[in-house]
């Protein structure tokens, strides 16, 4: 006997003989039928074929691959203008307009607050020292002046770690950490942006009015370096197409190494890094400047590498002359494919980039192209990917940080694919 079932099909054999027929006959009925279920597989019970267009055939969308707001973003500053993501994973805030640096934790909490007058840069160092430009109040010749200076301000004491126990155990004064000398103009001289090295060396982004090129210290406008103890070292000299170029940056802001934490003993120890400039008359203002080894020794050089116009690896390309206006916070992300984040302050706009100038990042493995896909963002508002002059970009732990300093808050956000 032949029993079908709705869960699958039965067979039970009463006897050895099925009507006086051999049991090889009746087998050879069985799957025969079994051929006969093989093709109403594919059609209904008279054969015919089955529509098979109810079934969706499933699309990717780049759209879905963004940058997502986490919210709220964390408000209560007055102007901040600065900010980094330190080796002890919590994140530092210089406000300018509060004087203070400000530290949070992770979560938004607020662990602290150290008063610096007019505090507008802040790193830290792999020692878990901050370094944070701020003004200094002082009297030269009978007369007041207020000078710019680097603070190296010390988390670790013996009450205790964070800025509630913070010391200031050294200040570097412009001009004097490199002469003794000094003019009025020195007054209108900033440090703008820190990026520490993986030895705990420094670079420092100095703005002023001086620009002669053969000027004692170089010109203000200037990349200048101090080692792990804060002596200075140099001012980067780059040699680019146009031979040696002592003024080579004009209106250097953004600033970035690839020393970043986790802190852990693969940080990268390379002396390179990207600089942003809002100089007039800077075609391509954002640059990475490597050190490169020449039968005079060690230099500096423009990096040309960049990749243009490759419209089949993406729409976008940092190189583009004219393409950025006031890229005044630079950072790189983590992980093995890292991007390059600009935070441009008066396109009021975030772009995202791969090291070798392409816009976008790699698209998830179900798209089935290799194209990278665009996810910068922003615009002039108050809305969750809305900013007014975003001044600074951090990132850990897959999170991006922007210092939207118009809106007088930090965003934080976190790409779709990374969720």
């Amino acid at each position: 006997m032949l029993q079908v079932e709705r869960g699958g099909l039965k067979l039970f054999v009463s006897s050895l003989k099925a009507g006086g027929r051999p049991m090889n006959n009746m087998m050879g009925r069985v799957f025969g039928f079994l051929a006969l279920l093989m093709v109403w597989g594919c059609g209904d019970f008279w054969g015919r074929k089955t529509k098979l267009d109810f079934i969706e055939v499933p699309q990717y969308d780049n759209t879905l691959v963004s940058y997502v707001p986490i919210l709220p973003y964390w408000e209560g500053f007055v102007a901040p203008v600065d900010m980094c993501v330190g080796y002890d994973r919590l994140l530092y805030v210089a406000d300018s307009g509060a004087g203070a640096i400000v530290c949070l934790d992770m979560a938004g909490r607020e662990l602290g607050r150290l008063a610096l007058p007019g505090v507008h840069a802040v790193a830290q160092d792999r020692r878990l020292d901050l370094l944070a430009a701020a003004f200094v109040d002082t009297v030269i010749g009978g007369v007041p002046y207020r000078l710019d200076a680097i603070y190296r301000i010390r988390l670790a004491q013996a009450e205790g770690y964070g800025l509630r126990y913070a010391r200031v155990v050294r200040r570097l004064v412009h001009p004097f950490y490199f002469q003794s000398t000094f003019s009025t103009n020195d007054t209108l001289v900033r440090f703008r942006r820190i990026a520490v090295l993986g030895d705990n060396s420094y670079y420092v982004i100095r703005n002023g009015p001086d620009n002669t090129a053969t000027k004692f210290g170089g010109p203000d406008d200037a990349v200048i370096k101090f080692d792990a103890e804060d002596r200075w070292v140099e001012v980067v000299v780059v040699e680019s197409s146009l031979g040696t170029q002592p003024d080579f940056f004009k209106g250097p802001w953004g600033l970035v190494t690839r020393a970043r934490p986790p802190q852990s003993p693969f940080v990268s120890t390379a002396p390179d890094f990207w600089v942003g400039q809002v100089g007039v008359g800077v075609p391509l203002r954002v640059q990475h400047i490597v050190v490169r080894e020449g039968e005079q020794g060690r230099f500096y050089a423009v990096d040309d590498s960049w990749v243009v116009g490759d419209t089949s690896k993406a729409d976008g390309f940092l190189a583009v002359p004219g393409r950025f206006r006031r890229p005044e916070g630079l950072t790189l992300t983590g992980g093995t494919q890292p991007y390059l984040i600009v935070a441009d302050a008066e396109l009021d706009s975030v772009y995202v980039f791969t090291l070798r100038g392409l816009e976008g990042v790699l698209p998830p493995p179900a798209a089935g192209s290799s194209k990278l896909i665009k996810v910068s963002f922003g615009g002039s508002g108050s809305g969750p990917l809305n900013m007014r002059r975003p001044t600074a970009v951090a990132h850990m732990d897959k999170i991006l940080y922007v210092c939207d300093a118009g809106n007088r808050r930090i965003m934080r956000l976190r790409l779709t694919t990374d969720f």
